[in-house]
């Protein structure tokens, strides 16, 4: 458990020293670790999205998927986690070839592992404002009440804002410090693809996340 404990906290709050977690734990089952980690952060997402669909809301912003806004919710927790999963799969596969094009030898397991340490911890600070969506829209208050609270200037914009921002931070930060530098001879070309694959994330979230 003292492991386990040890690797979640270091996945989720310390992303400046993933490279080294993945060091002391590759022998132990880094990559199904790494897996399972997003696998429950999607879950996560999940019951936020239930939470909010069972109260009636849709999303106050534009949506890109074409599904309809009264059941949006229902269809991301649904979808949240498979999206999650594969997309990590299809950025650790076009990271692994482009740092193979670039002459870099890594392999395509560590390359994943990389990856979803960041993204590891830039979902759950992501999660934290859906999280407190969802219990503010369980404690009675209506969509209406919470776009105002969002968009007039104040503690809980500032709080909701910088928690968006340090979700981010901490993604480009793991990847920097790790896929970055994960070959000594080709750094430029880490650091090319950890920017890339984190943006390419990035995208591939905005598509579903609501």
């Amino acid at each position: 458990m003292g492991s386990l404990r040890k690797f979640l906290i270091t996945a989720i709050l310390k992303p400046w020293r993933h490279s080294g977690l993945y060091g002391e734990f590759r022998t132990q089952g880094v990559g199904f670790r790494t897996g399972l980690l997003l696998v429950v952060l999607g879950l996560a997402f999940s019951l936020t999205s239930i939470a909010q669909a069972a109260c009636g809301h849709f999303p106050s912003v534009p949506v890109i998927l074409p599904l309809r806004l009264e059941n949006y919710f229902v269809w991301q927790a649904l979808l949240v986690v498979p999206w999650i999963v594969l997309s990590w799969f299809l950025v650790g596969l076009l990271a692994r070839v482009l740092l193979g094009l670039m002459g870099a030898a890594v392999s395509l397991r560590q390359v994943l592992v990389l990856l979803g340490l960041g993204f590891s911890s830039f979902l759950f600070l992501l999660w934290i404002p859906h999280l407190l969506t969802a219990i503010f829209y369980l404690l009675g208050m209506s969509q209406k009440e919470w776009v105002d609270l969002l968009s007039q200037p104040g503690w809980f914009q500032t709080l909701y804002l910088v928690l968006i921002a340090l979700a981010i931070l901490a993604g480009w930060l793991s990847l920097n410090l790790s896929l970055g530098r994960i070959s000594k001879k080709r750094r430029l070309a880490g650091y090319l693809v950890a920017n890339l694959g984190f943006l390419t994330w990035l995208l591939l979230l905005v598509v579903i996340l609501r």
